[in-house]
């Protein structure tokens, strides 16, 4: 057994030896004054010697062979309890392995032991036992990388105003969003659904393009354009208004997608007295979102005056559509379903045909459409339908299938065609050319650490700068909460000694600056509120720095400005989260990092990668943390005595408190259950039965594997953050209102014997074994054929009688 620590002038390892001749059973304590290393050993001689005298006292009692058994009951019983009150003596006097040699180690551990659960805890390395680590090299002639941006403005000689768009309209965007040059799918894209004004004919298009490319404003900028012109053509006859209701819905599959679209159409929309000429346009365009979050009666109120550009949920617009009277959407002219894919991963397919008919059924009969606006050559003839995905799946055809009609599609790479002509085996997936991309192949107890390591070092580099943001992706939403608040507070465990402290920081959402990482923490993951939510999204997006732990939530169509690095620390559950993911840096010709972990058992998942052309540099782990050590003492000792220390530092806090412990045990038994909703297509590397239990636990700052994963941590954190603590209650009670009434029912004493006893068949057959978890009163085969035994027999006693 091997034991790192930190001796008085310099590092050392103590290897402790089974001695030959002398048996260890115990502790017996040593005491080191120098080092505050306590050692506790007992030797057997102690608990011999009072056996030796309670059998020298059993011979002196004298009587039968039953008076002795008693008295020999009752020493064993002695002994016991006299075994275990030493036993917690032990325990009590029994600190921590010293590691630091800062003056206030001797103050945390006691301060941590006063919380420590009663159970003993064993220390083991992190260096230890660990798979081994296949050697994987790069293989530079597999991809001629060319890493000059992808989805960067396009520097020929197209631009905004060759594609026909307003040019006041181009200059506001110039001057608040600072776009002055087109992208490729922007160039390709916004021409074909402005041709249509010339044509008199709708375009049904589908958008793909990789992440950070600008589908935004694809769809966007040809709107607000008509709109634009709409109001030049009938400002005289004073049509216009927000009464004539909904013109444009946009379907987002998340709420802070649909933040991200308002904001930016605001920006759009609001367009300052033109400098080209003298007009004056109207603004009479009115923005609005319905994502939930808040009460439902106000956003009735603001459908009844009137939306005309929507920005939504589905779930949510399918409940105004069907409730909502006021909800006027005679005159919708676009529909357009942004991260498509993403809609239907969370299974709103259904949702989206229950809203294609109802659409179909309000617009099919408007006639107000012709009479009013038919003067403008602008105004859509026919309802048209944009749909923008960054993959495209046979269930994206599908939707296409029953919601476009003869629907043109529009690639980054290639040139417009009609979707039939695009098949999903020659589809790849699409990152960004000047993304670099790398993964760590690292054993699950250096996790933590190695995650420390990275940030470390990468606000150490920029520490003059501190203009960085890092995203780091993981698979829950306990995982999340653990991570937030393992780097916001382990290191000031002093400060932290009240239970409810943890809590309200928890709640509050306190981005303070972390004692381990001179950032910025922040979380972000569906199980907040959604104030909470698009407070924490807005200061991330304006903070020049940070950290930002979360989940999926964020991989799809967010633009989080300046983000520099991505580290999936938890591998996506499916190949397509990979690039949403990794796209949220790199974005509009910018330069970015994406970092994957894995285990040594998932290295098959680099081929799988491979196979979709994305191309990623392995790095070492060792060469990680070894950025941990002074650049002084870079020895090959040294990172493992530092790389020990934070470990050891993290799972002091998660055990210094009860709420603690719970939380790593929660996002611990969450993580688990993650993994195993890998695809079906991974499961192969993404197995249950290939992760070591004991060494995922120390990932979490935990020293043993939980052993009731299935059966505690029932988490009531959705309904402290929802504010649903009276629904909890009512459950509560009423599940033990039915508890005590199971409870107080009085069972009927039957006799077998008694013909006129009054009972159900299965009382006389006694209580099962085992019963099922469908219900209590059901039977197997054979009980029932022992009732109708029974019941045969007191038939045949009652017709005798």
């Amino acid at each position: 057994m091997h034991i790192a620590c930190r001796s008085f002038k310099s590092h050392c390892i103590i290897r402790f030896l089974i001695l030959k001749k002398k048996k260890i059973s115990g502790l017996l304590k040593i005491m080191d004054g120098s080092n505050n290393l306590i050692l506790n050993l007992v030797t057997e001689n102690s608990s011999d010697n009072e056996r030796a005298s309670l059998r020298s006292k059993l011979k002196n009692i004298g009587g039968g062979w039953k008076e002795k058994k008693k008295f020999r009951k009752f020493l064993k019983k002695e002994i016991q309890n006299n075994s275990t009150d030493k036993h917690k003596f032990f325990q009590k006097s029994t600190t921590t392995i010293a590691v630091n040699n800062n003056n206030s180690i001797q103050e945390n551990n006691l301060n941590s032991q006063k919380n420590l659960i009663n159970k003993s805890q064993i220390i083991s390395s992190i260096f230890s036992y660990n798979p081994e680590i296949p050697n994987v090299r790069y293989d530079n002639n597999s991809k001629q990388m060319d890493h000059k941006p992808s989805n960067a403005p396009i520097d020929d000689t197209s631009s905004f105003k060759s594609m026909g768009l307003d040019n006041d309209l181009v200059e506001n965007m110039k001057n608040k969003l600072g776009v002055e040059k087109p992208t490729n799918i922007q160039s390709k894209a916004i021409p074909i659904l402005m041709s249509s004004i010339n044509k008199n004919v709708e375009f049904d298009v589908i958008v793909q393009s990789e992440t950070g490319s600008g589908k935004t404003l694809t769809y966007l900028l040809p709107i607000v354009h008509r709109l634009i012109n709409i109001t030049i053509d009938i400002q005289n006859n004073g049509l216009l208004s927000r009464s004539i209701g909904t013109l444009a819905i946009i379907l987002t599959p998340t709420r802070e997608l649909a933040i991200q679209v308002v904001s930016v159409l605001k920006y759009l929309i609001n367009i300052p007295p033109s400098k080209f000429t003298s007009r004056h346009l109207n603004h009479w365009i009115v923005i609005g979102n319905v994502i939930g979050g808040e009460k439902k009666q106000s956003e009735k109120a603001r459908l009844r005056k009137g939306i005309n550009i929507l920005v939504c949920t589905p779930g949510r617009l399918l409940d105004h559509l069907q409730n909502t009277k006021s909800f006027l959407v005679k005159n919708l002219c676009w529909l357009i379903l942004d991260e498509a894919d993403r809609l239907l991963e969370l299974g709103f397919e259904e949702t989206l045909q229950s809203i294609i008919k109802i659409l179909d059924e309000k617009t099919i009969n408007s006639e107000t459409k012709n009479q009013i606006f038919s003067s403008s050559k602008f105004w859509p003839k026919r309802r048209q339908i944009i749909l923008c995905s960054a993959t495209l799946k046979d269930d994206v055809k599908r939707l296409a299938g029953y919601t476009l009609f003869n629907p043109i599609f529009i690639g980054g790479n290639d040139d417009f065609s009609f979707i039939e002509e695009k098949s999903e085996k020659n589809a790849k997936f699409n990152t960004p050319n000047q993304l670099k991309q790398s993964y760590i192949i690292t054993p699950a107890k250096l996790r933590l650490v190695t995650l420390t390591a990275i940030l470390k070092s990468t606000f150490k580099q920029i520490r003059n700068l501190m203009n960085r943001k890092i995203i780091v992706f993981v698979s829950c939403c306990d995982s999340v909460d653990f991570h937030f608040d393992l780097f916001m507070n382990a290191g000031k465990i002093n400060e932290l000694d009240d239970e409810n402290s943890d809590d309200d920081k928890l709640k509050n959402n306190d981005q303070s600056i972390s004692t381990i990482i001179p950032a910025k923490i922040f979380r972000l993951h569906g199980d907040l509120t959604q104030n909470v939510r698009t407070e924490i999204f807005n200061e991330f997006s304006r903070s020049n720095s940070g950290i930002l732990f979360c989940t999926d939530v964020a991989a799809r169509g967010l633009d989080l400005p300046d983000v520099a690095e991505i580290i999936q620390y938890d591998p996506p559950t499916d190949l397509k989260d990979y690039v949403h993911r990794v796209g949220r840096t790199a974005r509009l010709g910018k330069e970015g990092e994406a970092i994957l972990f894995i285990l040594p058992s998932e290295i098959e998942y680099i081929n799988v990668l491979k196979s979709q052309e994305i191309f990623a540099e392995p790095v070492r782990v060792e060469t990680l943390l070894k950025s941990l050590a002074t650049q002084n003492k870079r020895n090959k000792n040294e990172y493992e005595v530092v790389a020990t220390d934070i470990q050891l530092n993290f799972e002091r806090y998660v055990l210094s408190n009860s709420k603690r412990t719970t939380l790593a045990q929660k996002a611990y038994s969450s993580h688990i259950r993650a993994y195993a909703t890998h695809v079906s297509t991974e499961k192969h590397i993404f197995h249950v039965k290939k992760l070591h239990l004991g060494h995922i636990a120390k990932s979490f700052g935990l020293r043993e594997a939980p052993s009731n994963v299935n059966n505690n941590l029932v988490s009531s954190k959705k309904l402290d953050n929802k504010n649903d603590h009276k629904k909890e209650k009512i459950f509560n009670k009423e599940k033990k209102n039915s508890y005590d009434d199971q409870k107080n029912i009085k069972k009927r004493n039957f006799e077998i014997m008694n013909e006129f006893s009054v009972g159900n068949y299965g009382s006389m057959i006694g209580p099962t074994t085992k019963r099922k978890r469908k219900g209590f009163l059901q039977i197997s085969k054979e009980m029932q054929e022992t009732s109708n035994l029974i019941r045969r027999v007191l038939t045949y006693q009652i017709e005798r009688l």
